[in-house]
């Protein structure tokens, strides 16, 4: 029924019955919704896609109850990467998480399926041919044509889910010029030995094997003999032709994979437009909002779309939903902040994506196989943000929501608003770093990282001020800046062989550079002494790192100085939050000493952990931003108290030679390690050092805030949250 007054044919027209379409008119038809679902196609019908869907794409559909639909899909349980040059690398999904392979012909009609099950009203072969628009230009319906009959029909909202070719969107936007490509597919049989796997190429060269291509390919399994094969190329103004590419590239494959030897295609090519020119604020006009292709959610490095296409039908769903409940429905900008929310930073560079595909695929060539946490979360950010993990900075640290507790702290609604600061500070310059600062959309918990430490502390003076969340903001940027200077390799040893430019090395200088410039700026409203101190702690973990680096392959160093080393690298990450969320709090001194040495305490106490944890190949996130590079001649404490043993020094000696050990020569240093009582010494050093944070606690008053920090020191040597 209409809100407004005004006659309508139904409250929601939605031009478009694939994922995105019917995603949104499911869930507009669950809320009671009249949603007519308009497609000029009859269904079922084929499109072009390389049918894989993510863990992401599977948990929505699921959620729709469209996986009971699907008979008999492709099982797959991550992705592997070949990246050109550098071999293979698997991502593999977490436990209990997987994701599917689903030709088009049948999901599409399966989601059209709930979509109409749920109340939504379907009408095949109905074209829409253009936007109506009232005096105001607000739109409030289409034109539609059936069986060559011309008809009006008119809607409260109208979402335009027509694909990247979408008609609605030429007509009532102005083209930008960016963001086109074109993709093509094919079915091919006669494979053998098919993973689990989906499998990426990248990226593509031409013809003459001399020019990087913004392209990639994909070979995808349908069933045991058969796969999705395909390639995309992002930058249609190149001119390699995206056939010929195909062509090449699946012969490339049979010649060199011997599992395709024998393969052919089973059908026709099937091609379809790309477009990555999403911007939030051209998401909606009044009366109007894009989902899925049409809005430009397509990966900009990947080519997957139809996660995008689902979440961003249901989220289309809901803020339409919310304008007609509230009689305003020429104002839809809240489906732009969800958005925006939800992708900040991944589709802004494929916006840009044929300027910044060489920059972008060096970085990953040149950090295939770097495990440092920039270019980890780099290349999860680039390659799977919609399947394979998440990509915040979360993902470095462990929740420790269950240590928290119950009472007066509001640490997790707090680091929601932190995470808000962060976006909107770096997304405007880089919108890429967005993704690499997040605290995490919906619910974060409570993540063991600065930003909490720092509004935990600050319970102890008045939480409720103003400057803790930019100062959290600004603790997390220049933490941020030390992962990113810290991934920063030793020029000898990071030096490529054939004397390229090392890439990782002037990205992790350019984003730490950039970061701590921001996190200056949002700390030039605050007191000035937490510039100082913020600065004063950083020079100190940067000169740590320094030292660390002159110390390589020395294997002489005494336990006081490498502790000593160890609290200027890693434990003042710990203490710098903590005596900022108390001063800032306006806690007296005494207590902010308290909680200063409390930090530096506990610091220790993780960072002498992890080395234990690295020697078992456990190490956290956190570890393996800061702790000793072995491969490169860097020796953890537990390794320099093994070489004070004199039968298991003289094992070890013969490893630990003035060049990158291999993976098995690190293997069997870490056995060595694991098996002496080295271990057991530098426990004792962590548990010792969880004591004098507990005992740095005493002078502070017994309530829920002291009864976290007082867990989390048994949290930082057992890494156990119960």
């Amino acid at each position: 029924m209409s809100t407004s007054g005004r006659d309508v044919d139904a409250d929601v027209i939605v031009a478009g019955a694939g994922p995105a379409g019917s995603a949104a008119a499911y869930h507009l038809a669950r809320r009671g919704r009249t949603v007519l679902l308009l497609d000029r196609a009859a269904f079922p019908r084929d499109k072009s896609c390389g049918d894989g869907l993510t863990a992401p794409a599977v948990r929505l559909l699921d959620e729709m109850q469209v996986l009971a639909e699907l008979e008999h899909p492709y099982r797959t349980k991550g992705v592997r990467v070949a990246m050109r040059g550098r071999g293979t690398r698997d991502f593999r999904y977490p436990r209990d998480i997987e994701g599917l392979v689903v030709p088009r012909m049948i999901l599409d009609d399966a989601i059209r399926r709930r979509a109409v099950a749920a109340g939504a009203e379907f009408r095949p072969q109905t074209a829409v041919i253009s936007a109506i628009r009232d005096s105001r230009g607000t739109v409030t319906g289409v034109r539609t044509s059936h069986d060559g009959m011309h008809r009006d029909l008119r809607a409260h909202v109208v979402i335009a889910a027509d694909g990247a070719a979408s008609r609605l969107r030429h007509e009532v936007l102005p083209e930008t010029g960016e963001g086109y490509g074109f993709a093509i597919r094919g079915y091919i049989q006669n494979i053998s030995r098919l993973t689990d796997q989906l499998e990426l190429y990248m990226p593509l060269r031409d013809l003459t094997d001399r020019y990087l291509l913004p392209s990639y390919g994909w070979v995808f399994p349908v069933s045991a003999s058969v796969a999705n094969v395909g390639v995309g190329l992002f930058n249609r103004d190149t001119n390699e032709n995206v056939r010929r590419l195909f062509e090449r590239f699946l012969n490339d494959l049979k010649a060199s994979d011997e599992r395709l030897h024998e393969a052919e295609l089973c059908g026709p090519l099937r091609g379809a437009p790309l477009r990555f020119d999403f911007a939030p604020e051209r998401s909606h006009l009044a009366g109007l909002v894009f989902a899925g292709d049409a809005a430009g959610l397509v990966s900009p490095f990947t080519g997957e779309g139809i996660s995008y296409a689902l979440e961003s039908g249901k989220l289309a769903a809901e803020a339409v939903d919310r304008a007609i409940a509230r009689g305003h429905t020429a104002d839809l900008r809240e489906y732009e902040t969800m958005l925006e929310r939800r992708f900040a930073g991944y589709f802004e560079v494929g916006r840009h994506g044929a300027r910044r595909y060489r920059l972008v695929w060096r970085l990953l060539e040149s950090t295939f196989e770097n495990e440092k946490p920039l270019f980890r979360l780099a290349r999860r950010a680039v390659l799977f943000p919609e399947g394979v993990g998440d990509v915040q900075t979360n993902d470095v640290f462990d929740d420790v929501d269950r240590l928290v507790a119950r009472g007066r702290v509001r640490v997790r609604e707090d680091l929601l608003a932190v995470g808000e600061v962060l976006s909107v500070t770096v997304r405007r310059d880089w919108p890429f770093l967005a993704r690499f600062t997040a605290v995490g959309h919906g619910n974060p918990g409570v993540p063991f990282r600065p930003a909490s430490l720092l509004l935990l502390a600050s319970y102890f003076g008045d939480p409720r001020r103003r400057a803790l969340i930019d100062a959290a903001a600004a603790i997390e940027l220049g933490y941020a800046a030390a992962l990113a200077h810290l991934s920063v390799e030793d020029t000898d040893a990071a030096q490529p062989a054939d004397g390229r430019a090392n890439w990782g090395n002037m990205l992790s200088v350019m984003v730490g550079d950039y970061l701590l410039s921001q996190a200056s700026n949002l700390t030039s409203s605050l007191p000035p002494d937490v510039t100082t101190r913020i600065a004063r702690a950083l020079s100190r973990v940067a000169a740590a790192r320094a030292l660390e680096l002159r110390r390589r392959f020395v294997r002489r160093v005494s336990r006081r100085e490498y502790v000593r080393g160890l609290v200027d690298k890693s434990a003042t990450l710990f203490s710098l939050p903590c005596q900022l969320g108390a001063a800032i709090a306006g806690a007296g001194p005494e207590v902010v000493q308290a909680l200063e040495r409390y930090g530096e305490r506990l610091g220790l106490a993780f960072a002498l952990t992890d080395e234990i944890l690295e020697v078992r190949g456990k190490a956290s996130e956190f570890g393996h931003a800061v702790n000793p590079d072995l491969r490169h001649g860097g020796y953890s404490l537990p390794l320099l108290v093994t070489l004070g043993d004199r039968g298991r020094a003289r094992q070890l000696r013969s490893l630990l030679v003035r060049r990158p050990l291999t993976d098995d020569e690190i293997a069997r240093v870490r056995s060595i390690v694991a098996a002496s009582p080295a271990v057991d010494v530098v426990a004792g050093l962590a548990e010792r050092a969880a004591g004098e944070a507990r005992l740095a606690l005493e002078s502070l008053p017994h309530d829920p805030v002291r009864t976290t920090l007082e867990r989390l020191t048994h949290y930082a040597v057992t890494r156990q949250t119960t």
